[in-house]
């Protein structure tokens, strides 16, 4: 009973982690972008829900929530300031000394403050406001930095355009959202390249020549570098089987190979007629394992790039095909991690570098309320010269987020009901 619950134990821990270091790299990936444009941050939050503690920094607050899974960043001006206050909208005020509105917010997290209503409101240019107040109607400038009351305690800035999403160039603006997804990408090439560490990569050298193979009548030893076959060029142990592969037979017969071979007497050529096994010619030898990052982060890099190439394939079939069945959501990916902390540590860090993979090409998919689809009005905005209207695009966010959303709970109850 022990064990199992310190299973379960470790499992819970090993989802959290997984699933926040994506989640928080990826909204990195955003935050940092996007301060090195210039565009204010006002949270950067690891977690969801209540605030367990907060500092401010820069200009930026910096929370950690109560639930553990994943984080956000908000971008100022992503959506314009003033579609927070809507016209007719009663709204809470505080003035500074200048005349200048200091503070908006709710009545009650304002409960000292005058009360307006809202007639017209500017805050991305002019940053001015019009309310209707017991005076009358009357026209306040804001205070760059005026405060935004979201409760009694917590409050986000309101800041000049130049330092807004929506005031930033358009390959500014593009960059900061493909941050996100980049650095999703560049996560999963680090895990693998740690995995590869860890267990090791076959290279191109020989560790072990099989007796009375080929290879052996040929001369090769362990130590030799094969660095060409048939005067095709060979960068990796997957490269050497794929050339012995299409080259070492013809006809079902087997062909004679030329393999340009480095050792420490230097380069010398060696003629090798391969054995066929199974209709697969086969020369008679094992690679070398190395764990040197020299070989283990090409290597992990690599295994990136044909993952990516493998996705894309899927999410054609997916959407060609009708191919739903294959989608797992939040649920089975959890239930996937679960299994391989049977597995150890190692094979954790695999998932999760597959998983923040998966992370980052899904964000990109041209869906309205996911990257890919924010990056799609752009190009809209880079092919018509100017921008679709703001209110708009918020909506066609907003109902592609409720359709998402719709079909993440249709993929949890089938994982639910799955695994369940």
């Amino acid at each position: 009973m022990l064990a199992h619950l310190e299973f379960y134990a470790e499992a819970a821990v090993a989802i959290v982690l997984v699933f926040g270091v994506c989640v928080t790299l990826h909204e990195f990936g955003h935050f940092y972008v996007a301060k090195r444009c210039g565009v204010a941050v006002p949270v950067f939050a690891i977690g969801f829900g209540p605030k367990v503690v907060s500092v401010v920094r820069g200009g930026t607050e910096y929370s950690l929530r109560l639930i553990p899974l994943g984080g956000f960043v908000q971008l100022a001006g992503e959506a314009p300031q003033e579609s927070w206050f809507p016209v007719g909208q009663s709204v809470a005020y505080e003035l500074d000394e200048a005349g200048r509105i200091a503070a908006l917010g709710e009545p009650r997290d304002l409960p000292n403050a005058r009360v307006g209503v809202v007639r017209e409101v500017d805050l991305t240019d002019d940053m001015t406001m019009t309310l209707q107040t017991d005076e009358g109607l009357q026209r306040f400038r804001v205070k760059d930095g005026a405060r935004v009351m979201l409760s009694r305690r917590s409050s986000i800035p309101i800041v000049p355009k130049e330092q807004q999403m929506i005031g930033k160039p358009l390959w500014q603006r593009a960059a900061v959202i493909l941050a996100g997804p980049v650095m999703n990408l560049i996560l999963a090439g680090v895990l693998f390249s740690a995995v590869n560490t860890y267990t090791g990569v076959p290279t191109t050298t020989v560790g072990h020549v099989e007796p009375g193979t080929p290879a052996a009548h040929a001369g090769l030893a362990p130590g030799d570098t094969i660095v060409a076959v048939d005067g095709r060029p060979i960068h990796s142990w997957a490269g050497l089987v794929r050339a012995v592969s299409e080259e070492g037979a013809r006809d079902g017969h087997p062909e004679p190979l030329v393999l340009e071979v480095k050792t420490d007497e230097g380069t010398r050529s060696v003629v090798v007629t391969p054995r066929l096994v199974s209709g697969e010619p086969m020369i008679g030898i094992d690679a070398e394992i190395s764990h040197s990052p020299l070989h283990t982060v090409p290597a992990g890099f690599s295994a990136l790039v044909r993952d990516i190439v493998m996705t894309i394939q899927g999410y054609v079939g997916l959407f060609v095909h009708h191919q739903f069945q294959s989608l797992s959501g939040p649920v089975g990916i959890a239930h996937v991690i679960t299994e391989q902390v049977r597995f150890g540590i190692w094979n954790v860090i695999a998932v999760t570098g597959a998983l923040s993979l998966g992370l980052g090409l899904f964000n990109l998919l041209p869906i309205p309320a996911l990257d890919g689809g924010r990056l799609l009005f752009m190009a809209i905005e880079l092919i018509r010269g100017r921008r679709v209207d703001p209110e708009k695009e918020g909506f066609v966010h907003f109902v592609g987020f409720a359709i998402v959303m719709l079909f993440a709970v249709v993929i949890t109850y089938r994982d639910v009901t799955h695994w369940f």
